[in-house]
């Protein structure tokens, strides 16, 4: 029986022993996240205490090697998810503080959204000029939520330092800039030189009527709105993404003339010298930069001929470079494909369906805690105390941040099974020999 001494990092107590790591190693393997011998029956074994009901082992266990070992209510899980649906809605919880970053995150989110409604409705006839103005208002207040998270400096300064102000009201520096500080390396090259093309296009179309640049911006339009949902998951989390608010990142229109392919230039032509220069950037940009989808993404607009063989729509399809015919290559160098990711039917089991399942299918014993490693061995799912849990392989697993586990499909039950069936395989993978169901 162990002596029941608990380790502390408090002033005077005892630091953990490598008895004691040994000993909470061993019994968190015996305990086996609920599967195996319970806490309250190692309690007693280990210290004689029956009364502890399974918060001696979490103490020891915790303080000992560091990991809990008791969760979360499923109540309590509900109240922060719902308190995250308040915040999202701008609403600050009773008796919860207000994060300095997310006035401006909710302004952002609402700029974004305006911009994707004008975009889509059929009835607008001023549809470039609303979503540059709108959208450039996104990314300057996301830029802002950005640096202030960091603990930057968003605020434009004079030359001495000090932070400009106009009639009582602090002077946010301009939009490039803050965009420059929010995103600042090489990563983000295709990013900033989106949002310069709309700050350009917001200062030069802003009081014109031009429709026909619509279809010309349509590129920017898509890579733009997938910059702003990309960057706020990095940084914020999936929770203040835009997804469940959209159907459709944006809508993309047939044309009823089957002439527009060998038109566009000449439309574009019509356009205004400066609106023309604007556009001229994509065609004497580098090859680096037309190739990053985060600056424009490639579109395909291809004849459809209906069935009734009347004049066919030119419909802009989203093409993956390499899968089309050769007499569309020149037509995919002039405009934007976005490459549309196929994904299996969506991880539903947990990892204990998941053990039940395999256990079925192999002749060995496996654990709960064996399947939490082969899942990081095979790179399905991210280590323990991972900075981004969800990084997970989305062909077999899925990460659901509100309850705070992994779910996976029946792909990965195949794979695991796979990987299992025979002893070499499972020594291999599991680094021991396998045990058979029958031996404890």
């Amino acid at each position: 029986m162990h002596n029941g001494e608990m380790p502390s990092t408090s002033g005077g107590a005892k630091e953990p022993t490598s008895a004691d790591i040994e000993l909470a190693e061993r019994l968190l393997v015996e305990w086996d996240e609920g599967s195996g011998t319970s806490k309250s029956r190692i309690e007693v074994r280990e210290w004689g205490d029956a009364t502890a009901h399974g918060r001696r082992f979490d103490r020891f266990i915790r303080r000992t090697i560091g990991k809990p070992t008791n969760r979360p209510s499923r109540q309590t899980d509900r109240i922060g998810d719902l308190e995250g649906q308040l915040r999202r809605h701008g609403i600050t919880p009773h008796g919860t503080g207000r994060e300095v970053w997310e006035d401006q995150l909710q302004h952002a989110r609402s700029a974004c959204l305006a911009a994707v409604r004008v975009w889509n409705d059929p009835t607008a006839t001023f549809r470039t000029g609303t979503f540059a103005l709108l959208i450039v208002a996104a990314w300057n207040s996301l830029a802002i939520a950005f640096i202030q998270k960091r603990g930057g400096e968003w605020r434009k300064q004079d030359d001495k330092g000090n932070v400009v102000n106009a009639k009582g009201v602090e002077q946010a520096s301009p939009t490039l800039e803050l965009v420059g500080g929010a995103f600042p390396d090489n990563a983000h090259h295709g990013l900033r030189e989106n949002v310069q093309d709309w700050v350009e296009l917001r200062n030069g179309v802003a009081h014109r009527h031009l429709p026909v640049l619509d279809t010309a911006v349509i590129p920017l339009a898509q890579a733009t709105l997938l910059n702003f949902e990309n960057s706020v998951a990095a940084e914020f989390g999936d929770d203040w993404t835009l997804v469940d608010q959209l159907s459709v990142p944006l809508q993309l229109s047939g044309f009823r003339d089957p002439g527009v392919l060998s038109s566009l230039k000449r439309l574009q032509a019509a356009l205004p010298v400066d609106v023309q220069a604007i556009l001229a950037r994509a065609s004497e940009a580098s090859p680096e930069l037309l190739a990053d989808p985060t600056y424009m993404l490639r579109v395909a607009f291809i004849p459809s001929v209906p069935a009734s063989g009347r004049r066919p729509d030119a419909v802009a399809y989203f093409v993956k470079p390499g899968e089309v015919a050769d007499e569309l290559g020149e037509a995919l160098e002039k405009y934007v494909v976005l490459p549309k990711v196929a994904r299996p039917p969506r991880p539903n089991r947990g990892a204990k369906e998941v053990v039940k399942a395999v256990q079925e299918r192999i002749p060995w014993r496996f654990t709960l805690n064996q399947h939490a490693a082969l899942g990081r061995t095979e790179k399905v799912r991210p280590g323990p105390g991972a900075k981004d849990m969800s990084a997970t392989n989305l062909k077999f697993c899925e990460y659901v941040p509100a309850a705070k586990l992994y779910l996976y499909n029946q792909e990965w039950i195949d794979r695991v099974v796979e990987i299992l069936s025979s002893a070499e395989g499972y020594g291999e993978s599991i680094g021991q020999p396998p045990k058979p169901k029958s031996v404890g």
